[in-house]
């Protein structure tokens, strides 16, 4: 079947399109924008969500155009997964130790002090 001349004027046969590396194409692929608009969010909190890493949101399956995408596979129900409200806190980079909780006077009992010398009068 012929579709087309090329610029010589030769008839250019018609090709099928190659799907080798998707059977979708584009249409599998979700963008921060696509993901945003299918939860029903701004693009930002889909960033936010990325960067601290909510546990029902998978990582991207790879970057294009220095963006993360997804597969559709990989985004099957998420819906069900996300829990509506606030993400939580930030994580920190490493665990700290717990401060000793406060007396409940607001202060120190009396008789004790801190440092090595004797308590101050």
């Amino acid at each position: 079947m012929i579709d087309h001349r090329d610029g010589y004027g030769r008839a250019v046969p018609e090709r099928p399109p190659d799907r080798s590396a998707s059977p979708h194409g584009l249409d599998d692929l979700y963008d921060i924008a696509r993901l945003a608009e299918r939860l029903g969010v701004e693009h930002a909190t889909i960033r936010v969500w990325l960067s601290r890493r909510v546990p029902w949101l998978p990582p991207p399956d790879g970057r294009l155009n220095g963006g993360a995408v997804w597969r559709s596979a990989t985004l099957e129900g998420i819906e069900l997964l996300r829990r509506p409200g606030r993400p939580g806190p930030k994580p920190h980079p490493g665990p700290q130790a717990a401060a000793p909780a406060p007396h409940p006077s607001g202060g120190q009992p009396r008789g004790e002090h801190q440092g090595d010398g004797p308590p101050d009068r």
